[in-house]
């Protein structure tokens, strides 16, 4: 009985599953008389507890369990409870796992040399597919981007343990970027793989948007400032931008460093107190380059963060440009300023010099007058002097007139500025220092189109002044030339023409003479400005109006004790020039009795001419402005008109047009004491037959009558 109860509960143990084994092994003990309920106040035959279980047995009758051995049921009823507890331990522990795989964020697999032995929930919801379909061997080539399946295999061949992103591939054909996290683990003794696959796409593109927003961000900086400084406590962390271009520095040198290492001396208390306080507004500075040179700069502070941790984002601005630029805008500030203060001059100079003009013919032509009828020496002589200071007060007004840019009516012709230097030169032989070695340097093919006379003069003018700077002492006086297409950035501050890139000859005349300070320099060509003892200071003037008429340029360079270099920029000619033409023979003389109409707004200036052209036979009318002698030339027979340029209401170039409009064929002469060429191409090749430069003597006036007259 005892050998045959025990042995059948050890075979309902070994046989079935936890559960029914226990229930068998109840049934088997209550055919013996023993159940696990007993009646109140009955002693059980056997209790045990074994873990979270227990077991209490009752006899149903004392004689049913004489037979039954206690010792030898104990044991077996303690191994069927043990089986009840690791059952429910083992059915709990599996219900967690399977809620953990399903609640899971990220999908896992677990294989063994790339071949998928188990796979969760997740992954098949994010693949797409059913767990069975991605067990097997080929789960890795089917859910992964042909171009990062060698990536994948290299990985599983080197047992790489960590993360890393690639692309998959899901059973519908589209992709995603997966983040695998991989790592080597053990089912039972049997090695395994297990990894865990996420979907990153999301990320990588809000990763990848960042990066954009930082790179604009960086950008934007790059370009707002020269400089973009991160800092933390004062310490430099990162550097972007034209560090080397600016502080002759690289971003190694910066990094790790204080600020106030780069920041001048005079400016780092400033800088320290700043930073300190944590102020956000711009301010400036100075910053050391490398090389020592102080760099004015602005800086822009914000506070942020990186890394969670708190920094300061300094975008710094090199000033040096902006300065430059303020130098420039006040330099031509100054230099535009110069220009009208020389124009308002040249203005008042011309309006003066026209006016006096008007006097000096009435002055010259009745002093001509007087000394044809001078009976005795002393008055001859005393009418001389009245000439000669009319004629030199002539010479004045010419002068003001080149300065104003108003000079003689003289056609422009190609010259050639070696013979031109040369030929001065013998002209003013006995005048230049005899201690002056003067030296000519003229490039081939320096030819301008220029007055001859005109450019004569501005010549003189520069080589007298230079052999005057020298003061009676050795020097040298240098003349040279050369042809430019693209003048450098001086030009910029020159007076005259706006210097642009083209053909030039430029002409320098340099000395070794004592030369001039600022304030000297400032003034040189303002008229009457002299620092001669002798002298009326409209010299260098009329050469900058001379120059400034010939569409030319004139730049100088001058330090006290160093000497001067006037530097003359012409526009070239690629004409020849021609041979000075040799002085003509005098005109026979005209006729007499010719009518001659004379308009002139000065009274003076036609007495004059009336009492001069009568003494030689003329027959002279008169009017006072345009209108009237518009009138008189309509009414008489007039042999030729004298106009004066310059007249209230009509001017003569309006009158020689109104003349020429109606059919009249009379001879014109025009006289002013100065020309405008845009005049002269208002009327034409017909317009007038000669022009008189004022003031004139009575002999230009005859020779101009006659030369009309019998043409």
């Amino acid at each position: 009985m005892k050998s045959e109860l025990t042995g059948r509960i050890a075979k309902v143990l070994g046989e079935a599953d936890a559960d029914d084994a226990f229930l068998k092994t109840l049934e088997i003990l209550a055919e013996a008389g023993l159940q696990p309920q007993g009646q109140a106040g009955q002693t059980a035959w056997l209790s045990l507890e074994q873990g979270t279980r227990s077991l209490a047995l009752y006899a149903t009758n004392r004689e049913a369990t004489i037979d039954i051995d206690r010792a030898d049921v104990e044991p077996l009823l303690r191994v069927a409870l043990q089986r009840l507890v690791d059952s429910e331990q083992l059915k709990h522990t599996k219900e967690r796992l399977e809620m953990l795989s399903a609640a899971s964020f990220e999908g896992l697999m677990v294989h063994v040399d790339g071949s998928v032995i188990d796979v969760n929930q997740r992954l098949c919801e994010l693949l797409g597919y059913e767990p069975h379909e991605l067990l097997g061997p080929k789960t890795m080539q089917m859910c992964t981007a042909p171009e990062d399946l060698p990536g994948v295999v290299k990985r599983l061949s080197d047992r790489f343990e960590g993360e890393y992103v690639i692309t998959g591939i899901r059973k519908d054909g589209t992709r995603f970027r997966a983040e695998l996290l991989t790592k080597q683990g053990k089912l039972g003794e049997r090695p395994v793989r297990v990894a865990a696959v996420r979907d990153v796409t999301e990320r990588e593109r809000t990763q990848a948007l960042l990066k954009e927003s930082e790179a604009r961000f960086r950008d934007l900086a790059e370009k707002a400032f020269d400089l973009v400084v991160i800092s933390r406590d004062g310490i430099v962390i990162d550097v972007a931008g034209s560090i080397e271009g600016m502080l002759h520095r690289s971003p190694d040198e910066l990094i790790g460093h204080t600020l106030f290492d780069f920041v001048a001396p005079a400016h780092r208390p400033f800088a320290s107190e700043v930073v300190a306080q944590k102020h956000v507004k711009a301010y400036e500075i100075e910053l050391m380059s490398k090389d020592g040179v102080a760099i004015p700069v602005q800086i822009t502070p914000v506070l942020s963060t990186m890394n969670g941790s708190p920094v300061r984002v300094a975008g710094v601005k090199d000033l040096r440009p902006a300065k430059r630029l303020e130098d420039e805008r006040l330099q031509l500030r100054a230099q535009m300023e110069r220009s009208q203060r020389l124009e308002s001059l040249g203005v008042l100079a011309g309006g003066i010099a026209h006016d006096f003009n008007n006097l000096l013919v009435g002055v010259i032509g009745n002093a001509e007058l007087l000394l044809m009828g001078a009976a005795s020496a002393e008055d001859r002589e005393l009418v001389q002097d009245i000439l000669s200071a009319g004629q030199k007060g002539a010479s004045l007004t010419r002068q003001m007139l080149a300065y104003a840019g108003q000079g003689v009516r003289r056609q422009k012709e190609p010259v050639d500025i070696g013979a031109l230097c040369r030929e001065i030169h013998g002209l003013l032989g006995a005048t230049l220092s005899k201690k002056a070695i003067v030296t000519f340097d003229i490039a081939p093919g320096s030819i301008v189109s220029a007055d001859r006379v005109t450019l004569m003069q501005v010549l003189m003018n520069l080589l007298t002044n230079a052999s005057d700077s020298l003061d009676d002492q050795p020097g040298q006086i240098s003349v040279r030339s050369e042809l430019v297409t693209d003048p450098d950035d001086a030009w910029k501050d020159a007076l005259g023409t706006r210097v642009q890139p083209g053909d030039w000859v430029m002409l320098q005349i340099s000395d070794t003479g004592r030369g001039m300070d600022a304030t000297t320099r400032e003034r040189v060509f303002d008229p009457f400005f002299t620092t001669k003892v002798q002298g009326h200071g409209l010299g260098l003037a009329a050469c900058l109006g001379i120059v400034s008429a010939h569409d030319g340029a004139l730049l100088l360079h001058s330090e006290p004790g160093k000497g001067s270099t006037f530097s003359l920029l012409f526009p070239r000619s690629t004409g020849t020039p021609t041979a000075v033409a040799p002085t003509p023979k005098p005109e026979d003389p005209a006729k007499l009795g010719q009518h001659i109409l004379i308009a002139d707004d000065e009274p003076l200036v036609r007495q004059s001419l009336r009492r001069v052209l009568e003494s030689q036979g003329y027959v002279v009318t008169e009017a006072c402005d345009g209108r009237e002698a518009l009138a008189a030339a309509g009414s008489k027979a007039i042999d030729i008109v004298v106009l004066d340029l310059t007249m209230p209401e009509m001017d003569g170039a309006e009158v020689a047009r109104n003349l020429r409009a109606n059919g009249s064929r009379v001879p014109i002469i025009l006289s002013s004491g100065y020309w405008s060429p845009s005049t002269e191409a208002e009327l034409g090749p017909q317009g007038i037959s000669a022009f008189l430069q004022k003031p004139y003597s009575i002999g230009e006036l005859l020779a101009t009558l006659k030369k009309v007259l019998s043409s």
